[in-house]
């Protein structure tokens, strides 16, 4: 972050932030050996509001509650509208985060929510990031991957106008593809837009209210 301050000179530039960042990271670090030392794989799910996020984790808490044992953590503003939607689905654990305003999840509050985990027993965590595909693209939490999912309701140029969520992803998941003539997107301009972007970037379609493509998710990322 960068911060200048006004002289009769011109301006001096001060570096602010370095700090905080550093920290972060040292936080993420600590999470990411917390998880490797237990064999838990970890995700952390991101994208805007409405674009699907809490309809992915559902499906593929479905999926895998029968084989592993599934912990969710959903992360928001306020309400816990997400960590209820995701209970009944199958997980053994449920926990809804709270930032009080903030824009984002960040390594401390994960690892603050971990102490309310079963001390053994959890095979898989899915983070669902706060609603926004700006501030979390900043705050790397110690998962594993991150999935970026965006919807074909976003408009055909949500790539390109926000590269560093697209360049934080390992995976990105292109939802709700069966109303994008609805709404007049040509899928065809995000897809070159990331390809331009994340040449190698996997990219899954996906219709998750049908339960479509779910599967080529878990493929991806190893955990079929």
């Amino acid at each position: 972050m960068r911060l200048f301050e006004a002289t009769e000179t011109g301006s001096i530039e001060i570096q602010i932030g370095e700090d905080l960042q550093a920290k972060q990271e040292e936080l993420a670090e600590r999470n990411r050996r917390f998880f490797q030392e237990r064999r838990i794989r970890v995700f952390d799910i991101a994208g805007s509001v409405g674009a699907g996020k809490t309809s992915l984790i559902g499906e593929m808490v479905e999926r895998l509650s029968p084989k592993y044992k599934v912990a969710v953590i959903a992360g928001d503003v306020a309400t816990t509208h997400d960590a209820q939607r995701v209970t009944g689905k199958g997980a053994t654990k449920v926990l809804q985060i709270n930032t009080g305003g903030m824009c984002h999840l960040d390594a401390g509050l994960v690892a603050r929510a971990l102490e309310q985990l079963p001390e053994s027993g959890i095979d898989i965590i899915l983070i669902e990031n706060v609603g926004n595909l700006i501030c979390p693209a900043y705050f790397a939490l110690g998962a594993e991957a991150r999935i970026a999912v965006v919807s074909a309701s976003e408009g055909a140029h949500v790539i390109e106008k926000h590269p560093a969520m697209f360049q934080s992803a390992n995976i990105v998941v292109l939802n709700k593809i069966d109303i994008a003539e609805a709404v007049n997107v040509d899928l065809n301009r995000p897809l070159e837009d990331l390809k331009a972007l994340c040449p190698d970037m996997k990219v899954l379609k996906t219709n998750c209210l049908a339960g479509e493509g779910i599967d080529d998710v878990l493929k991806a990322l190893e955990i079929v």
